[in-house]
């Protein structure tokens, strides 16, 4: 029995064995059919977005966390991408296939998961076929979910200039300036993405100087293209109509220069101040937080470059002072808020005036309590920490920024006065 019962350990060894041995020469053989099956089936997709590739060769480096894969064509017609975002809707991410041809024009987009709006993702890809960089027009109803495409794709394309044998347009690089010119216009987590700038019509009549405009989401002034001799050249304009930046495409200050004052008269030209176009509408806001014998004058004054949007001279029965207005960038979008201090520097009043913040999270903004610990502080005493909001870092930032605009142009209307 003992012998019978060793065979049996010995036969069921043995055939353990040789089937494990049998299983790993097939997989030797299959693993690599396998590997080359998948990297087919990628290649299939990198195809589609690059029709005129023969074969795609890797391209490893450092890249942005929304670049998965990057693919060259070995026969010369451009690039391909594997791109991954969130668009804040949904926890499942947004994927992608992005062609890039030579030109440094978008061959096709196909979005591979999209989770949100069913049949949507379809919508999308059309836009962006043809485009370049700057994605000039390219708008889509769902907003965060283009911009989270936009997004992408940027990063997409900042990597391809490093690799491609071609230069950056002068659209690109002024798009590029948009974050430097306007540093209140990007949003609170500290992107810098296109979609916050949207191209503007130039006005027939403007100087044939000005080649480009773009409008920040918060509307807080314009960031202008222009050329000067063979010179382009990128300006920013504040909200009362003034220029405040003038460099080349690489950034390089021009302000003082007199061969460009000329460009700076022809940028405050083309559109009317954003304070005096919303005079009407801030003064109606600003007279709800005022008695009904409140006078405003709405200020004009070059010093500053912020969210501030205007500033009036405020004479109240209790107030005699100063009130502004600032338009700054929140999680949910612009957010307007206006501060009324005395002549002193003492806040009166303060109220957010209108916002887009998320339910249960930042709309704690639009509340009259929210500003209790505000009112009644000067602007020596009021601190960043009195804007936390807890699990609110966008809508906190936001408000932080606001008030140091505010407080800033405060110094600057104060100085003038007294």
């Amino acid at each position: 029995m003992k012998k019978d019962y060793l065979k049996s350990i010995i036969v069921l060894v043995s055939i353990c064995l040789v089937v494990g041995l049998l299983l790993s020469g097939v997989n030797s053989i299959t693993a690599p059919i396998i590997e080359k099956s998948d990297a087919a089936a990628a290649n299939g997709a990198y195809m589609i977005v690059l029709p005129d590739a023969t074969t795609f060769e890797d391209v490893t480096g450092e890249f942005p966390v929304t670049v998965l894969e990057m693919k060259k064509d070995a026969g010369g017609s451009g690039f391909a991408f594997k791109l991954q975002n969130s668009s804040s809707y949904s926890q499942s991410p947004l994927q992608m296939i992005l062609g890039v041809n030579n030109e440094g024009k978008i061959t096709k987009l196909v979005i591979t998961n999209y989770a949100e709006t069913k049949g949507a993702a379809a919508d999308f890809e059309p836009l962006f076929e043809g485009k370049d960089a700057t994605m000039t027009d390219v708008v889509a109803g769902v907003t965060y979910t283009t911009n989270a495409i936009k997004d992408a794709v940027k990063d997409a394309y900042d990597v391809f200039y490093q690799y491609a044998d071609i230069e950056k347009s002068d659209e690109q690089k002024l798009q590029e300036l948009c974050q430097v010119i306007m540093p209140g216009s990007v949003k609170a987590d500290a992107s810098s993405k296109l979609y916050n700038f949207t191209p503007e019509d130039i006005p027939e009549g403007a100087p044939a100087s000005i080649t480009s405009v773009y409008v920040p989401d918060n509307a807080i002034g314009y960031v202008m293209g222009g050329m000067v001799g063979e010179t382009p050249v990128a300006i920013g304009v504040n909200a009362f109509g003034k220029v405040y930046y003038l460099s080349d495409l690489e950034g390089n200050d021009l302000m003082s220069d007199p061969a460009y004052d000329q460009i700076k008269a022809d940028a405050e030209s083309v559109f009317a101040p954003i304070n005096v176009a919303q005079d009407e509408k801030n003064q109606k806001l600003l007279k709800r937080m005022l008695s009904d014998g409140a006078t405003l004058e709405n200020l004009t004054f070059d010093g500053i470059n912020s969210t501030v949007v205007a500033v009036y001279k405020v004479k109240d029965a209790d107030v005699n002072g100063y009130a502004y207005i600032a338009q700054t960038v929140g999680y949910g979008g612009t957010v307007k808020i206006c501060y009324i201090l005395n002549n002193n520097g003492d806040i009166i009043k303060a109220k957010t005036l209108s916002h887009n913040e998320s339910e249960y999270f930042g709309e704690v903004i639009g509340e009259s309590s929210y500003y209790d610990k505000v009112n009644g502080q000067t602007v020596d005493t009021l601190t960043d920490d009195t804007f936390i909001i807890a699990r609110s870092t966008f809508t906190s930032n936001a408000m932080k920024l606001a008030w140091n605009d505010i407080k800033a142009a405060a110094s600057i209307v104060n100085g003038e006065v007294k």
